[in-house]
């Protein structure tokens, strides 16, 4: 007696491969996709005696790690349960480092290589003037007088407004212009931000700006 075997076609068995490998694919994608990786910026600059922080950015937020510091110049400290270096480099460490980060994500690792260029002197702060400002009336306008950039070496010095970026809180009350004119738009208080970068390190001050209605002359009465 004969047996006879159905046999399946191959080209069934390479679609079927085909199949699992894609599907394979696509579900390692996904489980790469909920690990966590270091996706901050890898090059970076501090000031010596100047206090430096800087906050590790992985792409997955909602994932546990931890961070763990291999490689570091001395006195760098690096929060394992959340990324914050720390660091306040002196003056002999004027130069390049080299930082090497792990990551650790049950099973999962990641490496980052940051280079941080500490430089001897750099912006530590900048002031606005005037501090405060109040324009009397709708479509009046006041203009920012100054703006001084300050350093760790003790100087100072007047900066250029068209190097700076001016935000207003509230466009509805008052707005700014890239020259640093405040326009009163309404009745109100606003708070403008003035930013300036230089080296890399951005230093912001604040100035809050009223807007009120204008003051009538009395009329003397006869």
């Amino acid at each position: 007696m004969r047996y006879y075997y159905e046999k399946r076609p191959v080209y069934q068995s390479i679609i079927m491969v085909i199949l699992l490998i894609l599907f394979l694919s696509s579900y390692s994608t996904i489980l790469a996709n909920e690990l966590a990786d270091i996706v901050s910026k890898s090059e970076l600059k501090a000031i010596a005696g100047v206090p430096f922080t800087y906050q590790l950015d992985i792409d997955n937020s909602k994932t546990k790690v931890i961070f763990i510091l291999i490689h570091a110049p001395e006195g760098m400290t690096l929060d394992r349960i959340n990324g914050m270096i720390e660091w306040t480099p002196p003056l002999e460490q004027v130069g390049e480092h080299r930082v090497d980060i792990t990551t650790i994500d049950g099973s999962h690792k990641d490496k980052q290589e940051l280079v941080i260029t500490v430089i001897p002197s750099g912006l530590i702060s900048i002031t606005v003037i005037p501090e405060a400002m109040n324009i009397e009336g709708i479509n009046n306008n006041k203009n920012i007088e100054s703006i001084i950039a300050h350093y760790n070496d003790g100087s100072s010095r007047i900066i250029d407004k068209a190097k700076c970026n001016f935000q207003s809180e509230k466009t509805n009350v008052a707005t700014v212009n890239n020259g640093g004119i405040v326009e009163a738009k309404n009745i109100g208080t606003s708070t403008i931000t003035v930013s300036y970068t230089e080296e890399e390190i951005t230093k912001n001050a604040a100035i809050t700006v009223t807007v009120t209605l204008p003051v009538l002359p009395s009329s003397g009465g006869g």
